[in-house]
């Protein structure tokens, strides 16, 4: 049988093995359940009718006041209600219990329960304002038309030099959440392969692999195996949570063109980072024979991992900070730092170039050294090997 077509057995060997595990089956379901039933939740709960402001009116309140609230309530982009009250002692209890958000009092007191809402205070004031004003001038011999004219502020254009656009902040939310999705995933699979490596050694399989294929092939094919179920998993969850977000009522957001660059750039970037990291994790995790030293060992791969996790945090806030703009350009926190800067519009071509070339680059340089470690270190049983004793079993 051809080389790669025995990596591919072993491949296909990996990925049902751990496809096929009850642990895996159970924890997916619930995961997945629990993403499917966010969307419906969220969106039952913030699509309610909302309710009505309640603004109370006590005493000899001036006419026209009540019209005017009602008016000048769509300028505030606020649905009220006015509810009537008999004197200051009604509205005084109204507001203590709840009854209302504000009450005028005679048309030159307002009440509330503890902190004044400024936007309540310049809607009530305004309406006031208005009612009054417009009664002196009806006295004065205006028309209704010609009150309206003087009352009727002077419409002045409200622009934004850089105004926030809500898809490309829905885009950054989604590669940052994508962010800590491929650190969670890169974690839990890189740490299936060592397992993997450590459950071989441990039981002896190994040996028996080995009397068949070369240490490079079930290298590459644990490697692929686990990568590709991981793959999976990724495209299930951000299929999960595409579905999700379907039912929550995101104002001026394109789910579907928000979303979908996003999906395609985890594919992408998991590759990338998965990659890189699983040969780091064959290789610490060939180099222990329990599942008891193993935790130990996976600390450097981990260690190495975690701050580009703290620095896709740092970019989530501040994309243009020193920190994640040097992280974005390093092989070991490009997957999930450059994510996060190029959906924040912040990353220039010749820096996500960059960032690939140096990844690519850096995974194949440690596809060389783990690959020579694993198969050093394969076969050695009992205590922790050394890194160099490994190095220089593989020559032999």
């Amino acid at each position: 049988m051809r080389p790669w077509a025995q990596v591919l057995l072993l491949a296909k060997r990996e990925f049902i093995e751990r496809a096929t595990g009850k642990p895996f089956l159970v924890t997916m379901g619930l995961i997945l359940t629990a993403i499917l039933a966010v969307g419906p939740i969220v969106g039952a709960v913030s699509g309610g009718e909302e309710e009505a402001t309640k603004i109370g009116l006590a005493g000899d309140v001036p006419a026209g006041v009540e019209a005017e609230l009602t008016t000048r309530a769509q300028a505030f982009e606020m649905w009220i209600e006015t509810v009537p009250l008999a004197d200051r002692s009604g509205a005084e209890r109204a507001v203590t219990d709840g009854d209302v958000a504000v009450a005028l009092v005679d048309g030159s007191e307002m009440l509330f329960k503890a902190t004044a809402s400024p936007r309540l205070v310049a809607l009530v004031q305004s309406s006031v304002d208005a009612a009054v004003k417009g009664a002196a001038l009806a006295d004065m011999g205006l028309t209704p038309a010609e009150s309206d004219a003087v009352l009727t502020p002077i419409p002045i254009a409200i622009t934004t030099v850089d105004e926030q656009d809500p898809q490309e902040e829905a885009q950054r939310v989604a590669a940052f959440l994508g962010a800590i999705m491929l650190y969670i995933s890169i974690l839990m699979f890189g740490q299936f392969v060592a397992m993997g490596t450590v459950e071989e050694k441990q039981n002896r399989v190994v040996e028996v692999l080995l009397s068949r294929v070369r240490p490079w092939q079930v290298l590459v094919g644990k490697v692929a195996g686990i990568g590709l179920l991981g793959l999976v998993q990724l495209a299930l969850l951000a299929g999960a949570a595409y579905v999700s977000v379907q039912f929550i009522d995101l104002p001026d957001v394109d789910i579907a063109a928000a979303g979908v660059p996003v999906i395609v750039s985890l594919v992408f970037w998991f590759v990338l980072g998965y990659t890189f990291y699983a040969f780091l994790y064959a290789a610490v995790g060939s180099t222990v024979s329990r599942q008891e030293d193993l935790q130990g060992a996976i600390m450097i791969p981990i260690a190495i991992i975690m701050p580009g996790y703290i620095l896709a945090l740092v970019a989530a806030e501040n994309p243009d900070a020193i920190g994640p703009v040097v992280a974005s350009w390093l092989p070991p926190w490009v997957p999930f730092v450059m994510p996060v800067r190029l959906a924040a519009g912040s990353a220039q071509p010749w820096e996500v170039v960059l960032a690939v070339v140096g990844t690519v680059i850096g995974a194949v340089v440690l596809v060389w050294l783990g690959s020579r470690i694993y198969a050093g270190a394969l076969l050695r049983t009992g205590g922790k090997v050394k890194y160099r004793e490994a190095w220089r079993a593989a020559a032999e």
